[in-house]
């Protein structure tokens, strides 16, 4: 074929290719079903699919329904410490979008604790469902509520369950309650649980009993003897036993919501891998199927709602290293599993000769680290297909979902960093706003002060967030209020005007912020200072275009509400116009941050900040 001519049919083939994407990413998810088969690798569904032929007596590969959606991809399993991920790493990236330690959940690798999309969806409005067939404190489900430097950690991730306010949680109980060295884990677990609010129903028919009176809901097997142990597997269920596809039956009825903003519900199928672990192919089958039960009660749902439901179905990493085949030849012979499958007991030693039988191969007792299959259906799905990382899951998640988060992950992040420094207390100054506070070196523009306060057990704290606006900062003044600090200098305003708010509204949410101070802590001096100019010329930040004169009249109403509330007001958009005050003669749009001052139009260097430390001086005591 002419090489012009293959071009351009490629060219032509992309085009439609891109034509079909945009319509479906068009279609934005309202429902969202992630599906996590734990250890759940391409040969533990291969091998499930090929049971089910030779069940039938045929030569083939009959298909599961999840490995009949429309888009299929690879994720790639690694985390931030080893090559080979472990389960609470790999669920901490498939909740958040980053990397973590092994033996970690919910934590960077600095060991400071990020925010899950779980965390963020629920803010913006979303019912949030987590179940699993194992137990709710264990890895993959903790990824997506919990914080720990130990996964193990049982006990402590059980408590944090309750505080996430999610909607409904299903499955196992709580490992955490049969921790020997606490006393009384199983009542402070469960006296915390009904405290925030929770109904527990155990079983399905209690569920159906409670379920009109119950806010929030956790759905457990019934007894108390099974409450807190995991599901059980397919090949011991007795009649009655929950099931995973009845918990997300469950989980569905109790958080849909016709009219509703929607819903994120992960499912994760826990005990793939641990028959994987045993290596024990009969019972990796029964549980993959057992799953794609649960997936088929999401599938229902999908075509209710075809536009508005997106379903995604991973695994967090491949567990045995399963292949079909052992040795040499091109046969396997998986009927030698059947009567495991139906119940008849295995001794452990048998197991490898039952494999071997089968000419089925485990290669570790262990993880591997080769990439995961992906699967997916409905609205974003294309964003599942190729090759990914399992990072890239959440993301895309909130992009089929255009979901933005209230805050961004340096937020999240810096909050979490301010929650384990030393509590405000009554002696400290704070600098509080966005990035232009977060940039300063209080601190030390204030060596004497910074010394006196020192020796007081006290300081010059710094609380600003890079992109904070006065919502964000009214947000986490719980974390300042209660020490009823000596001092608040700040400063907001620029993110707000960036977001296309008035100058009235912007205005008022400044000042509110500062009503609530002067209420929580009416002792505490505050000091709101002026917003700082702009330059439009770096053509940095285009969401400012046109609104330098902004800055100045929302300046202005500041100052006049200030006077108001009695709150000391500081001028400092004068001292960092081009020609000082003498630029406020000019039309508001011409009164411009000195070029000198700033690399980028915003932010302001050095030499800024000591014009800025230089007139709070006089303040700062």
């Amino acid at each position: 074929m002419d090489y012009r001519r293959f071009l351009r049919k490629t060219a032509a083939l992309a085009l439609a290719v891109l034509f079909a994407f945009s319509t479906i990413c068009a279609q934005k998810a309202k429902y969202v079903f992630l599906f996590i088969g734990d250890g759940m690798g391409l040969g533990h569904v291969s091998l499930t699919e090929a049971w089910l032929s030779q069940k039938d007596g045929k030569i083939s590969s009959t298909p599961l329904g999840f490995t009949q959606f429309p888009v299929m991809g690879v994720a790639t399993t690694y985390s931030a410490s080893n090559i080979i991920t472990c389960s609470s790493a790999a669920a901490t990236a498939l909740a958040s979008g980053y990397k973590a330690n092994n033996s970690t959940v919910g934590i960077y690798p600095d060991s400071i604790p990020l925010t899950q999309i779980s965390y963020k969806l629920k803010e913006l409005g979303y019912k949030i469902g987590i179940m699993t067939s194992v137990t709710l404190d264990h890895a993959t489900p903790a990824g997506f509520y919990a914080h720990s430097n130990r996964r193990r950690n049982y006990y402590e991730i059980a408590l944090q369950l309750p505080d996430s306010g999610f909607d409904f949680f299903g499955g196992g109980g709580f490992q955490g309650t049969r921790d020997k060295e606490i006393k009384g884990a199983e009542e402070q677990i469960y006296g915390k649980i009904a405290e925030k609010g929770y109904t527990i129903a155990l079983g399905v028919e209690d569920y159906k009993a409670k379920k009109a009176k119950a806010d929030k809901m956790i759905l457990l097997q019934d007894g108390k003897k099974k409450r807190d142990s995991a599901l059980h597997t397919v090949i011991g269920r007795e009649k009655g036993d929950l099931t995973l596809a009845q918990v997300l039956e469950s989980a569905i009825d109790f958080i849909y919501e016709p009219d509703g903003k929607g819903f994120f519900i992960m499912c994760e199928g826990g005990q793939i891998d641990w028959e994987a672990h045993s290596n024990r192919a009969a019972g990796v089958i029964t549980e993959t199927i057992d799953f794609d039960k649960a997936i088929a009660v999401a599938y229902e749902f999908y075509k209710a709602h075809p536009d508005e439901t997106l379903i995604v179905i991973t695994a967090d990493h491949e567990t045995g290293g399963l292949t079909l085949g052992r040795e040499k030849g091109y046969t396997f012979d998986l009927t030698v599993f059947n009567d495991a499958i139906n119940g008849k007991p295995v001794r452990k030693e048998a197991i490898d000769s039952l494999n071997k039988a089968a000419r089925i191969g485990f290669t570790t007792k262990g993880h591997t680290g080769i990439p995961v299959p992906v699967f997916a259906i409905g609205a974003g799905s294309q964003m599942f297909a190729g090759r990914i990382d399992n990072t890239d899951i959440p993301k895309n998640i909130m992009k089929a979902m255009d979901a933005t988060p209230l805050y961004t992950d340096h937020y999240y992040k810096r909050k979490a960093v301010f929650d384990r420094e030393r509590p405000i207390n009554e002696n400290d100054i704070v600098f509080l706003g966005n990035s232009l506070t977060e940039g300063g070196k209080w601190e030390t523009y204030f060596p004497d002060v910074e010394a006196k306060l020192q020796k007081k057990g006290a300081g010059i704290r710094n609380r600003g967030i890079v992109g904070d606006t006065f919502g964000g900062i009214d947000a986490r003044l719980d974390q300042i209020l209660p020490g009823h600090p000596k001092t608040i200098f700040f400063l907001t305003g620029a993110n707000d005007v960036s977001h296309n708010l008035t100058a009235d509204s912007i205005a008022n949410g400044i000042i509110n912020v500062v009503r609530r101070i002067k209420k929580e802590s009416p002792k505490t001096k505050i000091y709101l200072q002026s917003l700082l100019p702009i330059n439009e010329s770096f053509k940095r930040y285009r969401l400012l275009n046109g609104k330098t004169a902004m800055f100045s009249e929302i300046n202005a109403k500041l100052e006049k509400m200030a006077k108001e509330e009695k709150v000391t007001f500081i001028n400092l958009y004068p001292l960092l116009l081009a020609n000082g005050p003498a630029d406020l003669v000019l039309p508001a749009d011409q009164q411009v941050l000195k070029p000198e001052l700033t690399r980028d139009g915003l932010h302001i260097t050095q030499e800024g900040y000591k014009i800025w430390a230089d007139a709070i001086r006089k303040y700062v005591k």
